[in-house]
């Protein structure tokens, strides 16, 4: 196996290890719902399950979601392995497989998926996430801006043609 694998494999145990090692650190140490403030009206863990999909959405809907993640696991490995231009595609690619993942593993053996890091801003409160869903977002703005600068790098060369 080529040394580069090696590498992305690894990169992504090690961050599935760290979501559910997050994720088994707070079933054994809270019960459903409950929480632990940390900053004073602003940020806490609290224990949730979530049937669902980002924010609640799709809840009670795990097979189907699963099912859907799967498809996407699948879809962003080929992605991996035949389009990949730069080091910054590679990474989000990497950050959307491993959240995907670490989702897919609760899904499938716990029946949902284990949210616990929650905040309030202005007194609202925000969605409950966790490591995986982080992992998903920073993975997709990367993402974005692999597009972004694609699309300019594209705009550039159209211009120096026409020229």
């Amino acid at each position: 196996m080529k040394k580069k694998y090696i590498y992305i494999i690894l990169f992504i145990i090690s961050l599935i290890g760290l979501d559910q090692l997050s994720k088994y650190l707070i079933v054994i140490n809270f019960q459903n719902n409950e929480h632990y403030e940390i900053i004073n009206n602003f940020f806490e863990l609290r224990y949730i399950t979530n049937t669902g999909a980002a924010f609640g959405m799709f809840n009670g809907n795990t097979f189907i979601l699963g099912i859907i993640s799967l498809f996407l696991v699948f879809y962003i490995i080929r992605e991996i392995k035949l389009n990949i231009k730069n080091k910054l595609e590679l990474y989000s690619l990497l950050l959307i497989l491993s959240g995907a993942l670490g989702n897919l593993i609760d899904r499938f053996f716990r029946g949902y998926v284990v949210d616990f890091i929650s905040f309030k801003i202005f007194n609202k409160q925000m969605p409950i996430f966790n490591i995986a869903d982080i992992f998903i977002t920073i993975g997709v703005f990367m993402l974005i801006i692999c597009v972004i600068r694609s699309d300019a790098n594209e705009n550039n060369n159209k211009r120096k043609r026409g020229k």
